[in-house]
């Protein structure tokens, strides 16, 4: 870290305007690490603003809102010479904002193990819980102090992604005590804000895609099949706990399909959904990353989704030598 941390001094001493950018309708983490991103390019002397592409998601809203914390974010960047991407790891998850970027330096905060960006400046850890965990130990290493306000984003993002800290490893539980001491919260009070009312909309996506699901079987595997118009990544969560080792789900949005991608760590000791959507992001000339059990693509073009969703049930055949049949009745 240490020498991309001189890359970053070395970019930002001919940096006059730096914009920060989440993946679009960015969840905690993003949003936490793009306020944190923004306050520590200010305390190192540069000006810099935060975009969220489609704005916040609703989790968002209610953490900060319960919180009191005032929201951050603008719906463009101006003028610019330099440009972060926080938890991004495709351009397709910037939405119009990819146009901005040209041939501008950028800096990428992810801890995505597959991604199509390459940067100029890169502060990527796989094995991080989160982006969070990952922009929190920048500060460290550079002797900055986050405000109360950012350490209790990021404490929020930490345990967003960390599934409550079931995927914490022992960097996390150390970034997290030095982060709560700043913070000055109760620790109750930031798990509380995390608890949120389930939307109608959420509510009616994930039971539209229940009803739609179809799953098929392999050994004692079960890969699960599905398409909504929102709320995809939801959907996804709910199928997994409900039992599938692999669940898939897609969506039409204009003139993009989206897929995404969740599996449990059995499937994951076996085969990469990052490897697999990255694959799929060729075939469909579109763009696609992620993690060995969360991933994500998109395509912009007109694609049949159920196409999409065999093509991807298909890949996941091949690369585990296995047929699979479906589960009827």
């Amino acid at each position: 870290m240490v020498y991309q941390l001189e890359k970053l001094r070395e970019l930002l001493r001919n940096t006059q305007r730096a914009c920060v950018i989440t993946h679009r309708h960015a969840d905690l983490d993003a949003y936490a690490c793009g306020v944190a991103t923004r306050e520590l390019i200010n305390r190192l002397g540069h000006e810099a603003f935060l975009v969220v592409p489609e704005g916040p998601s609703y989790s968002v809203k209610s953490f900060i809102s319960k919180l009191g914390i005032n929201y951050q974010g603008l719906d463009s960047c101006g003028e610019l010479s330099l440009v972060f991407l926080v938890d991004v790891s495709t351009y397709a998850q910037l939405n119009e904002f990819r146009n901005i970027i040209g041939n501008r330096p950028v800096v990428v905060i992810d801890h995505h193990e597959v991604r199509n960006i390459a940067p100029t400046v890169a502060f990527i850890d796989p094995d991080a819980t989160s982006c969070s965990e990952i922009i929190a130990q920048i500060f460290r290493e550079l002797g900055i102090e986050p405000s109360s306000e950012v350490a209790t984003l990021l404490i929020g993002g930490i345990l967003s992604d960390s599934g409550r800290l079931s995927r914490a490893r022992p960097e996390t539980f150390e970034v997290l005590a030095w982060l709560l001491r700043l913070a000055g919260r109760d620790y109750r009070d930031i798990v509380n804000a995390m608890v949120e009312e389930m939307t109608f909309s959420e509510k009616m996506a994930r039971i539209k895609g229940l009803l739609r699901m179809r799953a098929y079987r392999f050994s004692d595997y079960i890969v699960c099949l599905s398409n909504v118009n929102a709320y995809e990544s939801s959907l996804a969560d709910v199928l997994i706990r409900a039992g599938c080792d692999v669940a898939l789900v897609a969506s039409e949005h204009d003139n993009e399909v989206r897929l995404f991608g969740r599996c449990n760590k059995r499937i994951a000791e076996r085969v990469s959904l990052a490897e697999i959507f990255n694959e799929l992001a060729r075939y469909f000339n579109g763009e696609g990353g992620g993690h060995a059990t969360a991933a994500a693509l998109s395509v912009k073009e007109r694609i049949d989704i159920t196409t999409l969703l065999f093509k991807a049930l298909n890949s996941i055949e091949q690369k585990l030598h296995v047929k699979t049949i479906r589960i009827n009745d």
